[in-house]
């Protein structure tokens, strides 16, 4: 790269070369800032009709989107995208990663690093879909998701897509987040049962980003707990722990990330307040057995009657107040929220997950009145989560 050259366009150079030298693995874009709803993107290179071009995929919440051009082509329309909408972007070659990162005064930075991905043959136009967690990966194995040569077993397709989903989702979110330059990342994941998804996520932290990643995960079961611990040690996973617990016991310390997928009833509100309390860059969270608001609900002459007579539907009902509360009191608490669908309705019926990263830009105050309204409009007086923020200030 020339070193007289701004940090973008040495950036799109780096990427020129790479293409050029056919060590280009592949791009990603990430803190979107544009217009509409936060989406990242990613391109690799793919063959049609024995030519190389670049494919770009935009994730959105809901959707995939899929634009192909010639390398030329693709390098315009990419270099369009960098530093607005997009302020960040990561080349990943066979000889280094290239990292183009956006101030919030829109001052461009780049940084070298080792190489974390190598290139690979094109896949053709046609490809079955491929997932960002690789099938032989070793905790795979280890947890008998995959065989001994690196095949998901039959039994087990379905909940390597919830891993895979989830690697997917975490992956577009961690992007967003500003964690302090030159500390380990501590993440805690609340309810860890088998640990998949621990696993996963540890692995993608320190495997495919390269991060340095402390990980604890929490769960009441101590025979998981020790088998955890022991496929932990096993896999040479020395940043990764378990310890058995109740999350509202444990004394855990203080998390970039926190973790809790289908924690029971209000150990979803445990987890989020410990993340609130911590200051966490990113709080995720699949809600489960939301019992508490339900026996609350009453027509405060909203016109939920013809609602709320139906226990089924009241049930239902609560779950949406429930979570939508939640989401509200995230909101307060300085985080942007995003409800996602985390797995297909066909696996579980609990498949929203509650995404919130850190960020200075919402309107806080906004979101606490909105709390009330609904507390008002829904009659419930009492929200686990809220009881424990009334005089809650980051660690």
């Amino acid at each position: 790269m020339k070193p007289d050259a701004n940090p973008r366009a040495q950036f799109i150079e780096a990427l020129r070369t790479a293409l050029d030298e056919q060590s280009f693995a592949k791009l990603s874009l990430g803190k979107f800032r544009g217009e509409g709803e936060a989406r990242k993107a990613v391109a690799t290179l793919i063959a049609v009709k024995d030519k190389l071009h670049l494919k770009l995929v935009t994730s959105f919440q809901r959707k995939d989107e899929t634009k192909t051009f010639k390398i030329d082509e693709g390098i315009a329309f990419i270099s369009g995208l960098i530093g607005e909408p997009y302020m960040s972007a990561t080349l990943f070659t066979n000889t280094n990663d290239v990292r183009l990162d956006y101030s919030r005064k829109g001052v461009p930075h780049i940084a070298m690093g080792k190489p974390t991905l190598q290139a690979s043959v094109p896949a053709p136009h046609d490809r079955q879909k491929s997932y960002l967690v690789p099938p032989d990966r070793p905790y795979l194995k280890a947890l008998e998701v995959a065989d001994r040569d690196g095949r998901i077993k039959p039994t087990m397709q379905g909940k390597y897509r919830q891993i895979c989903r989830f690697i997917e989702i975490a992956a577009d979110l961690i992007s967003e987040c500003e964690f302090k330059e030159g500390s380990a990342i501590r993440a805690v994941d609340i309810g860890s049962g088998k640990g998949y998804l621990t696993f996963a996520f540890y692995d993608y932290m320190t495997t495919e980003l390269g991060l340095s990643c402390l990980m604890t995960g929490v769960e009441v079961r101590s025979d998981l707990v020790s088998l955890c611990n022991g496929l932990a040690r096993d896999l040479k996973f020395d940043g990764l722990e378990f310890i058995a617990d109740e999350a509202s016991r444990a004394s855990l310390p203080r998390a970039d990330i926190v973790i809790a997928l289908h924690a029971c009833d209000t150990a979803t509100d445990d987890a989020m307040a410990f993340g609130i309390r911590s200051g966490a860059q990113l709080i995720l969270s699949a809600p489960c057995c939301q019992h508490e608001i339900a026996p609350q609900i009453k027509d405060t002459d909203a016109g939920l009657q013809g609602l709320l007579k139906f226990p089924l539907l009241k049930q239902r009902q609560a779950d949406l107040i429930t979570d939508a509360a939640r989401a509200l009191l995230l909101e307060a608490s300085g985080y942007k929220v995003r409800l996602i669908e985390f797995v297909s309705s066909e696996h579980t019926s609990k498949n929203i997950l509650i995404a919130a990263v850190k960020s200075s830009a919402v309107d806080r105050s906004a979101a606490h009145r909105q709390f009330l309204e609904l507390r008002e409009a829904t009659g419930f007086s009492t929200h686990h989560l809220a009881s424990q923020l009334k005089d809650a200030e980051p660690l």
